[in-house]
């Protein structure tokens, strides 16, 4: 089965205690089958290769050769016990010395001619580094084992023959080992290398021995089994290439063993070439050539090989295995499938260099937020400083060119200056000062006294409007500090989000290509992946259908058999790649939940032209999120008319961008509220009225700035939800309350503005009364669509306004009830 590839970073030593669990119970179990297979009778096992190309991997070399002297103790190679285990000492020996003494020894010389000879010819990456030493060792042992029985030329050539079959297999089972290389992420397996995977299972799977339960041998229903998953799953070359194989090692003994290659390859070829068919189409494939062959060959010796029972209960079983089993069984780690696409270096590298500039530009924007908090105190008064500084600029512009400057502000300075703070009191108190409001003797003495108080007057209120801008200014840095905060924490968000775990299903996207090819789509690519709420996304890249509907009639419901899950096409629909040719399409999990929305109106009446009002300031939204949410909005913008709606509209709308990025609610509110707050007109504000309904849990939560009660109308009770708080824009700063409350099936939530509570009067008249009156009244309606539910409510509010509006006035009924399974 293929490994998933996974972003997520996993401690260390977990992994590699999982990774090498795994390896040992692969390794292990095929050393001891591989010690009990011979080439030939008096040759060495396959086992000693295999203790050799061991030592690509990070595994107990003794466990190894420990399996393989099992096995060959139990199997046919007894004779050759002595030799194997004198070849695996002498290996270990030259490995140890030779490679890792005398060729670092070299490299480290002068000589560079000679350390570029050996990187070249014997590099540590090279599969001759294993298979030279392993053709010494065999040959060496097998020469002294000849020398020991007489030297004869027959026992020479055997020797010979030995040591490059040993050198020969070291290269495939070293391919074999690829697999289990921990220190490579992912690798996508040559055709060689699938070969060399191949004939090491087939290999080992000779080392099982004849097994014949009710004469049935196993061996032949097994390859008949391979012929037809891989041929199924993989088409023609795996279905040839595994019928070869098969056919070759079935009975690597005989001679008649020959014919089977022939004829299990032919099977193969066949069975691949109608495996569009389906199972149905790759079993004729098969039983044809079968058939064929053996009319064919017209041979005795193929009816002993391998019987037609044999070959109808494998077909039987090919029959019955369900289509995850026959991919898991013909899935090969590293094997590049009809899909597959190696995303986790390029992946893990892109996340990387992604998550860094983003936590950069987080940290940019919570430096800047910082410093306009820093700057943004705002000053509440006029100061001492600011008194000075002002009479400074009267005496410029009136003393100067007095004669008795000198005598004011130099001899009597300091009864000039007691004078001056006179006159800042009166100031405080009035707001200006006139000719009553100064000293007699400063009045006697000063030649331009009527012009004094007008400077003074003048400057005052200049310095009042200097000391508004400075607060307004301080204000505006302020909020754009918090709006800065705020886009910090998004981006810091959305890094975290992109720095998680991304779960790529590999084995899920090919066991959908295949499937989706089977039924006739021209499949180019898919992806499938858990996203952070743990639901399934799954992306389709596929020949256009012009039209025909494939993505709703075929595609959609394929995928949902294979993931065992309702799958929906997204919001976006289906989208269409004209450069490429390609429709894409994007499936998610259907949500279990749905929302019916009802939305009722009605605008202002204006009594200046005795009509009512053509705009509304009211303004609403309902929209769905990607994390499985469905958010009702709803924004009453400051008074009526056209400037109310450019308000509410600008929320909305705002609301609307914000979710649709990502942005999560809360940051939603406070990035709207400091929108609206940098304004030069006071009464520039709007309600946010937010309603969150999770379509999967049924959780809602609520969030209300200045808005109008929001009702659950229930099965058995009437629910109200109210907050006290200003609307957004007034302050720069607003606190959030969220409010959670449980929908269960068939409840009902229905948001209004104040337009349509403020028509609801009772006796006091007073808010909370309205608020009852309107509650009570929803709990009497009978009806059950929500669109009828907002027209009855807005028709009672709009009777009891006399047919004439105070306010603009908008009711949303959104039903929440439970799909049909």
């Amino acid at each position: 089965m293929k490994p998933e590839i996974s972003l997520q970073k996993r401690p260390a030593s977990l992994v590699s205690l999982k990774t090498s669990f795994k390896t040992y119970l692969i390794i292990l179990p095929v050393a001891f089958m591989l010690g009990r297979v011979l080439p030939a009778k008096g040759m060495v096992p396959f086992g000693l290769p295999f203790y050799i190309a061991s030592h690509t991997l990070d595994i107990s070399k003794i466990a190894v050769a420990f399996f393989v002297l099992i096995g060959t103790l139990t199997g046919g190679g007894k004779s050759k016990i002595l030799t194997t285990v004198s070849s695996m000492i002498l290996y270990s020996i030259l490995n140890a010395v030779l490679i890792n003494k005398i060729f670092a020894k070299k490299a480290n010389t002068r000589d560079n001619s000679s350390k570029s000879m050996l990187n070249n010819v014997l590099n540590a990456k090279s599969y001759l580094t294993y298979a030279v030493p392993g053709l010494f060792s065999c040959l060496i042992i097998e020469i002294i084992a000849a020398a020991w029985q007489g030297m004869l030329l027959y026992d020479v050539l055997m020797a010979i023959l030995n040591s490059l079959i040993v050198f020969i297999m070291v290269f495939i089972f070293c391919n074999f080992a690829l697999l289990f290389d921990n220190s490579k992420d992912t690798h996508i397996l040559s055709n060689e290398e699938m070969m060399s995977v191949i004939i090491t299972f087939a290999l080992s799977f000779i080392g099982l021995g004849e097994i014949k339960p009710a004469g049935f041998n196993v061996r032949n229903m097994t390859s008949v089994l391979a012929i037809l998953i891989f041929g199924y799953r993989y088409g023609v070359n795996a279905g040839t290439a595994v019928g070869a194989i098969t056919g070759i090692i079935s009975d690597v003994h005989s001679a008649t063993g020959f014919f089977l290659v022939g004829c299990y390859a032919f099977c193969g070829l066949l069975a691949g070439i109608f495996r569009n068919l389906g199972k149905t189409g790759s079993i004729i494939g098969f039983f044809i050539a079968y058939i064929l062959a053996k009319l064919y060959l017209n041979d005795p010796a193929m009816e002993g090989l391998i019987h037609l029972k044999e070959v109808l209960l494998a077909i039987l079983v090919f029959t019955v295995l369900p289509l995850k089993i026959i991919i898991n069984i013909a899935e090969i780690p590293g094997f590049k499938t009809d899909i597959h696409v190696d995303r986790s270096i390029f992946s893990i590298r892109t996340k990387d260099m992604v998550v860094e500039k983003l936590n950069r530009f987080s940290r940019v924007f919570m430096e800047v937020a910082k410093t306009f908090r820093e700057i943004a105190s705002a000053k509440t008064g006029i100061n001492k400083q600011d008194i000075l500084s002002m009479f400074d600029r009267v005496a410029d512009r009136v003393c100067k060119g007095c004669s008795l400057c000198l005598h004011c502000w130099d001899r009597n300075f300091y009864s000039t200056y007691q004078v001056l703070f006179r006159i800042v009191e009166k100031l405080d108190k009035k707001g200006y000062i006139d000719n009553d409001d100064i000293p007699a003797y400063f009045l006697e003495r000063c030649e331009r006294v009527n012009d004094f108080v007008q400077a003074v007057n003048n400057m005052y209120e200049i310095l009042k409007v200097e000391m508004m801008w400075r607060n307004k200014l301080g204000e505006n840095r302020a909020v754009i500090s918090s709006q800065m905060e705020e886009l910090s924490k998004v981006i810091a968000g959305l890094s975290a989000e992109i720095d998680t775990h991304i779960g790529f299903k590999t084995e899920l996207e090919n066991t959908l290509a295949f499937v989706l090819k089977r039924e006739g789509i021209k499949v180019e690519e898919v992806s499938a992946f858990e996203n952070k709420y743990g639901k399934y996304e799954i992306g389709i890249s596929h020949k256009g259908c012009k039209g025909r509907r494939y993505c709703t009639n075929i595609i959609s419901k394929v995928v949902s058999q294979v993931v065992e899950k309702k799958m929906v096409k997204d919001s976006y629909g289906c989208c269409r790649k004209e450069t490429a040719n390609l429709c894409v399409l994007k499936l998610v999990e259907e949500e279990k939940y749905c929302i019916t929305t009802g939305i009722a109106c009605v605008n202002k009446y204006d009594e200046k032209y005795g009509c009512i009002s053509p705009v509304s300031g009211d303004s609403y939204a309902s929209l769905s999120s990607s994390d499985g949410k469905h958010i009702l909005a709803l924004s009453d913008g400051m008074g009526s008319g056209e400037k109310a709606a450019m308000q509410s509209k600008a929320t909305i709308k705002l609301i609307e961008q914000f979710i649709e990025s990502g942005i999560d609610r809360s940051s939603t509110v406070k990035l709207i509220n400091s929108i609206l707050a940098l304004k030069t007109n006071e009464d520039d504000f709007s309600t946010i009225d937010l309603c969150i309904i999770d379509l999967n849990g049924g959780d809602i939560e609520f969030i209300k700035i200045g808005t109008a009660p929001t009702i659950i109308r229930r099965k058995d009770r009437v629910d109200i939800i109210k907050t006290i708080s200003l609307p957004a824009g007034i302050l720069s700063n607003v606190e959030i309350e969220l409010i959670s409350r449980q929908l269960d099936d068939g409840d009902m939530v229905i948001m209004v503005t104040d337009g349509v509570v403020d028509a609801f009067t009772g006796e006091n008249g007073g808010k909370e009364e309205k608020e009852k009156i309107l509650q009570k009244f929803v709990g009497e309606i009978k009806s059950i669509n929500p669109q009828a539910v907002a027209d009855i409510i807005l028709d009672e509010a709009y009777k009891n306004s006399g047919s004439k509006p105070a306010d603009d006035m908008t009711v949303i009924a959104a039903k929440f009830w439970k799909k049909a399974i």
